[in-house]
């Protein structure tokens, strides 16, 4: 198991945003946390991360967090604006410990697998699409063995975003581990396992076949709307 958590909680003064979360994460496998908007799927990463410390409960992941052990692409984008994309990932790369020569390989891999502009491009000058793929850029420039995703893929074209989880799927094979939150109900039913979440707990948690066969849906749209009818009835 690369993440275990159980019984989590985490607030902010009166505001309850995780409430007694329990999640399982399997080593080498794509783990979809789906949820809307303010459910609490970036507050939980940053838990994971250790930029946020549990109220309670117990959080287990592997070693090295933080550190080179994680890849993080936040939703939130956190670069240099002053920086062009070379200087970024080289900036990244030697952070990391990477050689010059190794910065130099990956980088000229992603600049075309992101399709991403002139590397010598201010990243203060790029569009917003192209900076969140430059922060995808930083997470998979060290092959970290952990990924955890805030919705990489918003606003990203329908051919980019498969190759995206082309690559997903292939690194995974190779013993990666990968945690990507998601509002998108179809790109969630790619990941080998799917936490449903809402109001800061997971409602289900199991491969996206078999959470349709145990509510006897032919959806994961499906699942989250009888998962939540049947949660609104236990508050009533």
């Amino acid at each position: 198991m690369a993440v275990e958590i159980s019984g989590l909680k985490r607030g902010f003064g009166k505001v309850e945003v995780l409430k007694g979360l329990d999640m399982s994460v399997d080593s080498g496998s794509i783990y979809g946390l789906l949820g809307p908007s303010g459910c609490g799927k970036t507050t939980l990463l940053k838990v994971m991360l250790g930029f946020l410390t549990p109220e309670d409960g117990t959080v287990k992941v592997p070693k090295g967090i933080p550190g080179s052990t994680v890849g993080y692409a936040p939703q939130e984008l956190a670069l240099y604006l002053d920086l062009t994309i070379s200087e970024t990932l080289l900036f990244h790369g030697r952070l990391h410990e990477m050689s010059i020569e190794d910065i130099k390989d990956k980088k000229s891999w992603l600049m075309n697998f992101l399709d991403l502009p002139d590397e010598n491009r201010q990243i203060g000058k790029l569009s917003g699409g192209e900076k969140r793929r430059v922060s995808l850029a930083i997470a998979l420039l060290h092959n970290p063995s952990l990924l955890l995703l805030d919705e990489p893929t918003v606003g990203v074209d329908p051919e980019l975003r498969a190759r995206i989880w082309g690559h997903m799927k292939e690194i995974t094979s190779q013993g990666t581990t990968i945690i990507i939150t998601t509002h998108y109900i179809d790109e969630a039913g790619k990941a080998d396992r799917v936490g449903l979440m809402r109001n800061g707990k997971l409602l289900a948690e199991d491969s996206p076949s078999a959470l349709m066969s145990k509510h006897d849906t032919k959806s994961l749209e499906e699942v989250f709307l009888k998962l939540c009818r049947r949660e609104v009835k236990v508050a009533e």
